[in-house]
C-alpha cells in the first residue's frame, strides 16, 4: 500500500501541513484523510476507507503518516470529525479509545433565497481591516492574539474567502467571514462584540448578510451543540439542521 501526502485539497491552513493523504493499492484509491488546522493549536481529521478494505489497517497507515506530519508542524492535539449518524466513525472512535469532546450542528439555507434589503452599515472588510477583526474575534471568542490572527489572515489572504463587518460609526459591532463549501458558501467566525450582546446586532448582521451573498447559493453554517442562542437565530432565518458532527479528542 502506498501513501500520497496531497496538497492540492487545501494546504492546512497555515500550520505548515498537507491537506490531507490518500492510500493507493494497485492503482487504486482505497482511503483517504483530510487535515485542518485553521489555528494552529489542534488539527480537525476525517477520513473515509472503501467498504471492502475497512479493517485491513489503511486508516492507522493514514494516520501514521497525518500524525508525524502534525507532530513536525508542532500540532499535539488532535480532534476526529465524525457524522454523529455514522455507525462506522463512531466504532472506530470507540476502538481507538477516542473521547467526545464536543458536538455541532451542520445548519443549511437552501437556495434560492428572496431578496433582501442592504443594510447601509454592513461593509466588506479588507485586509486593511485585519486588526479590528482580529481585536473582535479575541473579544468574542476568547481567542489568543495569536490564534485570532491566524484566522483573519487566512480568511484575507484567500480571494476565494470574504469577511464582512457590521459597523456603527467608527465602531466594528460585528463581522463574519464567508468560503466556498461542497454545498454552497460556508459561513465562519460569525462574531458580535461582548458589550453590545443582547442587542439584535446578530440578527441584523445575519439579515444582511443574505442580502448581499447570492441568493441561489446553499448557505452552510456549523453551530455548537450548546449554543442554543446562535441556533435559534439561524433557523430564524430558515437554516435547518443537515447533519450532526461529533469531534472526538486524543491528546497525547
Amino acid at each position: 500500500m502506498e501513501i500520497r501526502a496531497v496538497t492540492a485539497l487545501r494546504p492546512g491552513e497555515g500550520a505548515g501541513l498537507p491537506g490531507g493523504f490518500q492510500a493507493w493499492e494497485g492503482g487504486r484509491l482505497v482511503g483517504t484523510l483530510t487535515l485542518a488546522a485553521p489555528l494552529g493549536r489542534a488539527a480537525e481529521v476525517s477520513g473515509f476507507v472503501a467498504e471492502e478494505h475497512r479493517r485491513k489497517g489503511v486508516f492507522t497507515a493514514l494516520w501514521r503518516e497525518a500524525e508525524a506530519a502534525c507532530r513536525g508542524a508542532g500540532v499535539n492535539r488532535f480532534l476526529f470529525v465524525c457524522r454523529g449518524e455514522s455507525a462506522d466513525g463512531q466504532g472506530v472512535a470507540a476502538h481507538w479509545g477516542l473521547t467526545l469532546d464536543h458536538s455541532g450542528s451542520v445548519l443549511v439555507l437552501p437556495g434560492p433565497r428572496p431578496e433582501g434589503a442592504e443594510d447601509p452599515g454592513l461593509r466588506r472588510l479588507g485586509p486593511a481591516g485585519l486588526e479590528r477583526v482580529v481585536a473582535l474575534t479575541m473579544a468574542a471568542f476568547g481567542d489568543t492574539p495569536a490564534e485570532a490572527r491566524r484566522m483573519a489572515e487566512t480568511t484575507f489572504s484567500d480571494p476565494a474567502r470574504q469577511c464582512w463587518g457590521l459597523w456603527e460609526g467608527e465602531d466594528l459591532t460585528a463581522a463574519a467571514c464567508v468560503g466556498p463549501a461542497g454545498e454552497g458558501l460556508s459561513l465562519y467566525g460569525v462574531a458580535v462584540d461582548p458589550a453590545r450582546q443582547g442587542q439584535g446586532l446578530g440578527r441584523r448582521l445575519m439579515a444582511a448578510l443574505l442580502a448581499v451573498l447570492p441568493r441561489d447559493k446553499t448557505l452552510v453554517v456549523e453551530v455548537d451543540g450548546g449554543n442554543r442562542p446562535a441556533r435559534a437565530l439561524y433557523e430564524g432565518f430558515g437554516f435547518r439542521e443537515r447533519r450532526r458532527q461529533d469531534y472526538f479528542v486524543l491528546d497525547r
